[in-house]
């Protein structure tokens, strides 16, 4: 049986969590967190066991959901842990995975030792979990550098769809499937058609990149995800086409807040991104190792 918490079990199941990342005093640590609970009811309600018939229950989750609707729906599920039955674990997140839904969930690595962390990816492998480290930046518009030879940039239209794909496929190297498309438009928020763009040298000119931007708010502070960027795979050996091409979004969307933020997390896959956006004054704010599950 899968059941939440009542909030006077908090303190046992942070123990639990606790041990099993081999922490030196769960039981002193667990009572210390509890006192500082904001809401003890809101965070039991987060909290899922797996209760066997008979014995106290093997394995535990906190399941924290977000976004939904027009936006991505997303879960972060952490303080797993499991007494000797990884089986259950695997049982009791498969559950909640099926009734929850999600299309990204995130399980954060960074507490857990090594031994724990491999034994998690293997076990939960089969439910589409690949480990990636992530890291997670930051620009403030109000720092934009000068360009001296901006792109032309268009926005997204229906007509454009199929030509939006052609140029993502080229400049990744690979086609997605329509749900990671999918995906891809919601993963700032709600689709801003507006928001996402591809480059050109000038407006008679073949493509040359994509910047795929989202947001919730339009204010002259609004923060701005940087979901995906790129260029076509001629340009990659040269960084020069990229930078440009970053340097106009940023421009482009310092034009409509110009004390916003623009944020993006990436992940392993291109560290050379990482280092790009770093020279143009993007601020690394953490990175942290993760189980994910993506759109395939």
């Amino acid at each position: 049986m899968i059941r939440n918490l009542e909030p006077d079990e908090l303190v046992w199941f942070m123990r639990q969590a606790l041990t099993f990342v081999g922490h030196s005093d769960p039981h002193g640590l667990s009572l210390r967190l509890n006192a500082r609970l904001k809401d003890a009811v809101a965070d039991a309600e987060r909290c899922f066991v797996y209760a066997p018939d008979a014995g106290p229950p093997t394995a535990g989750v906190y399941l924290q959901a977000e976004g939904g609707g027009n936006a991505v729906k997303g879960a972060h599920l952490a303080s797993v842990w499991h007494d000797g039955a990884p089986a259950a674990l695997l049982g009791l997140v498969e559950s909640l995975l099926d009734q929850v839904e999600p299309e990204v969930v995130t399980v954060p690595l960074h507490l857990l030792p090594k031994s724990r962390s491999g034994e998690l990816e293997g076990l939960l492998a089969p439910l589409g979990f690949r480990r990636d480290d992530l890291t997670r930046l930051k620009f403030e518009l109000t720092d934009v550098p000068p360009l001296g030879s901006p792109l032309v940039l268009e926005a997204w239209a229906p007509a454009d769809e199929g030509a939006f794909r052609d140029l993502f496929d080229d400049c990744e190297g690979a086609s997605v499937s329509d749900a990671r498309w999918s995906f891809m438009k919601r993963s700032g928020g709600p689709f801003q058609p507006d928001l996402w763009f591809t480059a050109r040298e000038g407006l008679d000119q073949e493509t040359v990149g994509y910047a795929f931007l989202g947001s919730t708010a339009r204010e002259v502070d609004s923060a701005y995800e940087l979901t995906s960027v790129g260029v076509r795979r001629r340009h990659r050996e040269n960084s020069e086409m990229l930078r440009r091409l970053v340097l106009t979004a940023l421009r482009e969307i310092s034009g409509r807040s110009p004390v916003g933020t623009v944020n993006t997390l990436l992940g392993a896959s291109d560290p050379k991104l990482v280092s790009i956006l770093t020279s143009l004054g993007f601020e690394v704010l953490e990175r942290t190792p993760v189980l994910i599950k993506r759109p395939a």
